[in-house]
């Protein structure tokens, strides 16, 4: 964050924040002032739009919706501490390249005043032995450049390998930061990340989002009949099964334990419950085996709830919301779709 306002703008700006912040009654602490102070600026569009839709809507600004607003607009900050940390590692070995290629631009200088020196020296000599010995001194800086030549090369290849490491070194923590371990898709810190990033995208654009929530059906009696290590399998096979399903811009991902979550971007409710029906045709239409004996084991179902982002509710809300058509879909009886407003249907007749 970056605020270069005069004192006069920043008097203003913190005073309308502060009365706007009371009048809401939210807690004036910096969090929640960085949030305010920053949408008085307008340098956030984003922020200032999704602020006052809630605000239009009559949103409550309650403490776990002012972190989500600090943690959706503001949370990166953290993460870039990280890459700060990075970027010196980086400058160093950069820097070190840099005093590589200025020797070898020294080098290079030298040598060349060297031969112009001799060329001179050349046209001058008196005998076949000054000669000779003019062009042996040529031969002799020939071999020093060369020399130093390699040894920067040297140089240059150990610079590029510990870039090329570093590269891959940090390519990797941030795959491994984002990926949960069993299944190979993203974990819930990926799912919160690409949650926000999607919700202000869906804000900004104008374009549907949908969140689909996803159970396993009796996962806990499947662990208590056939071990962990089947239940490891069959959280595997879900993993894979809604990658598979997915294009390149939805993130399917473990949410935690035995529930799933996938994020679509740009996708209306009913395409949502479409594919949601298809990834849930495709487990139950598989059979887990025991690989040691061949053994069919128990059939596996999902039971699966849909909701559409509604722009400037938090995201909690949303999750709520698919979250109670995933339990309408386990109360209904399980190996099913519900969508939220199939949910709310069923409520309202209840």
């Amino acid at each position: 964050m970056l605020f270069i306002e005069t004192f006069d703008q920043a008097r203003a700006f913190g005073e309308a924040a502060l009365r706007l912040m009371a009048s809401k009654r939210i807690a004036p602490n910096p969090r929640n002032y960085v949030i305010w102070y920053s949408h008085q600026t307008g340098r956030y569009p984003d922020l200032s739009r999704t602020l006052d839709i809630m605000i239009e809507n009559k949103a409550e600004f309650s403490e776990d919706c002012n972190e989500e607003l600090y943690a959706k607009f503001f949370g990166s900050e953290q993460e870039e501490d990280e890459l700060g940390k990075a970027s010196e590692e980086m400058t160093s070995v950069l820097e070190q390249v840099l005093d590589t290629l200025s020797q070898a631009g020294e080098n290079a200088s030298h040598y060349g005043e060297q031969l112009r020196n001799f060329t001179g020296d050349i046209a001058h000599a008196d005998s076949k032995e000054d000669l000779k010995s003019l062009i042996n001194g040529v031969l002799v800086e020939t071999r020093r450049m060369q020399k130093r030549n390699r040894a920067l090369e040297d140089k240059l290849k150990d610079s590029s390998d510990q870039i090329g490491v570093l590269s891959q070194r940090l390519e990797d923590v941030k795959r491994e930061a984002m990926t949960d371990s069993l299944t190979g898709i993203a974990n819930r810190k990926c799912f919160d990340l690409r949650l926000r990033e999607g919700t202000r995208d869906a804000m900004s654009s104008g374009d549907p989002l949908c969140l689909v929530m996803v159970d396993i059906d009796h996962f806990k009696r499947f662990n208590d009949t056939y071990g962990h290590q089947m239940g490891d399998q069959v959280l595997k096979l879900i993993g894979a099964t809604l990658s598979q399903s997915v294009k390149g811009r939805d993130t399917p991902a473990r949410y935690g334990g035995e529930e799933f979550a996938i994020i679509l971007p740009k996708t209306l409710l009913d395409d949502a419950i479409a594919l949601a029906e298809q990834i849930r045709n495709a487990v139950a239409n598989k059979r887990v085996t025991k690989k040691s004996t061949g053994e069919e084991l128990c059939q596996i179902t999902l039971s699966m709830g849909v909701a559409l982002f509604r722009p400037g509710e938090t995201l909690a809300d949303l999750v709520v919301r698919a979250d109670e058509a995933l339990y309408a879909a386990k109360r209904g009886g399980r190996n099913q779709v519900i969508s939220e407003d199939v949910y709310q249907g069923l409520s309202a007749a209840g």
